[in-house]
């Protein structure tokens, strides 16, 4: 028995799915820069309220970077000075709480990544 099956249309969708993945990353590059400074001048804004750890929001930064289909941010603190006194604000140590939810930035702009991201995947498809 002879079974032939016809595989162009595989790899034609195949083909499509490819560009549409360099598509959306292309996409997606200004959705996570904006998202990233969203996170920074939120977290700066959160760790300022602390009459402590004023001084630590000048040393949140973050980097962004794009390869091939993959676009990513890392928010967080900086190598400065303060970069001690921003993990125990975070953290705490063996004597003192932590005094700032380090995350909460991000949890806030979650919804608004996962929007665009979601818009920038359907379009990419159509």
């Amino acid at each position: 028995m002879d079974v032939r099956i016809d595989t162009s249309q595989v790899d034609k969708l195949a083909i499509d799915l490819g560009k549409a993945g360099r598509r959306a990353t292309l996409d997606a590059i200004p959705v996570i820069s904006k998202a990233a400074v969203n996170i920074k001048k939120g977290m700066q804004a959160d760790v300022s309220r602390s009459p402590h750890f004023k001084a630590v929001a000048r040393d949140i930064r973050y980097d962004q970077r794009a390869l091939a289909v993959v676009v990513y941010a890392e928010v967080g603190r900086g190598l400065g000075h303060q970069g001690g006194l921003a993990w125990n604000a975070a953290f705490g140590d063996s004597t003192h709480p932590s005094v700032w939810d380090h995350t909460a930035a991000l949890h806030r702009e979650l919804p608004n990544i996962e929007k665009y991201l979601g818009e920038i995947g359907v379009k990419s498809l159509e």
